[in-house]
C-alpha cells in the first residue's frame, strides 16, 4: 500500500515535472536568477568602464593643468626678462644723455661723475648682451632679436647702424668724444656740434622706445593666445 502511494507521488511529481506549469514556473525561476546575475555583471561592467573614463579625465585634467601651469610659469618669467632688458636699454640711455647734459652746459664734474656711473650700466649692458640677445630671440622672434644685436659692432668704424647695440656703440663714441673734448681747454664744443648730438640722442630716445614698445606688443599677443587656448 505504500508502496503504491509512493509510486503514485512519483508519478504526480513525474507528471508535475513533465508539465507545462513547471516549465513555465522554471524558466520563470531561472529566468530570475540569470536575469539578476546578468543585471549585476553588466551594472559592474558599466562602473568599471565609467571609473576608467573618470580616471582617463582626470589624469588629462591633471596633465592639462600642468602644461598650463608649466607655460604660464614661463610667460610669466619672460614677460620680468623683457621688463629688466627694457630697464636696462632706458637706464642706458638716461645716463648717456645726462652725460651730454652736463657737457652741454660745460660742467666737467657731473659730466664725468655722471659717465661713471654710464660706464657701470655699458658694463652690465655687455655682460648680458647675448644673454639678452638670446632671451628676446625666445620669447618674441628672431627678427626682434637682429634688431637688438646683429653683431654689426664688429666693424668699430660704423656709422649707420641698424641694431640698437649699434645705435648705443655709435652714440656712446660720440658723447665719449665730447667728454673728452671739455676736459681740453682748446677743443671748443659748436653749435653745430650740439644740434647733430641732440638730434642722434632724439633718434636713439625714439627708436628704444618704439623697439621696447614693439617686443612688448608681440610677448602679450604670445600671452593673449595662451590665455585663449585656456579658456
Amino acid at each position: 500500500m505504500e508502496t503504491s502511494n509512493q509510486r503514485n507521488k512519483e508519478n504526480r511529481l513525474w507528471s508535475f515535472v513533465n508539465s507545462g506549469l513547471f516549465i513555465l514556473i522554471a524558466g520563470f525561476i531561472l529566468t530570475g536568477i540569470f536575469g539578476t546575475i546578468l543585471s549585476e555583471r553588466i551594472q559592474e561592467n558599466s562602473w568599471r568602464k565609467r571609473f576608467e573614463l573618470e580616471k582617463t579625465r582626470q589624469e588629462f585634467e591633471w596633465k592639462r593643468e600642468k602644461k598650463f601651469e608649466i607655460i604660464k610659469r614661463k610667460l610669466d618669467e619672460g614677460q620680468q626678462s623683457l621688463e629688466e632688458i627694457s630697464d636696462l636699454i632706458s637706464l642706458r640711455f638716461f645716463r648717456l644723455q645726462n652725460t651730454y647734459i652736463f657737457i652741454a652746459q660745460g660742467d666737467l664734474d657731473n659730466a664725468t661723475k655722471t659717465w661713471n656711473k654710464y660706464i657701470e650700466t655699458v658694463e652690465e649692458w655687455n655682460v648680458k648682451l647675448i644673454i639678452n640677445q638670446n632671451k628676446i630671440r625666445r620669447l618674441v622672434s628672431d627678427t626682434a632679436a637682429l634688431e637688438f644685436n646683429n653683431y654689426e659692432t664688429d666693424n668699430s668704424t660704423i656709422e649707420y647702424p641698424n641694431s640698437i647695440h649699434g645705435k648705443f656703440y655709435v652714440a656712446h663714441k660720440e658723447i665719449l668724444n665730447l667728454l673728452n673734448c671739455l676736459k681740453n681747454p682748446g677743443c671748443t664744443l659748436t653749435n653745430e656740434k650740439k644740434q647733430n648730438i641732440n638730434r642722434m640722442l632724439r633718434n636713439l630716445d625714439y627708436e628704444t622706445d618704439n623697439f621696447i614698445d614693439n617686443i612688448s606688443n608681440l610677448f602679450l599677443q604670445r600671452t593673449l593666445e595662451f590665455e585663449s587656448l585656456e579658456e
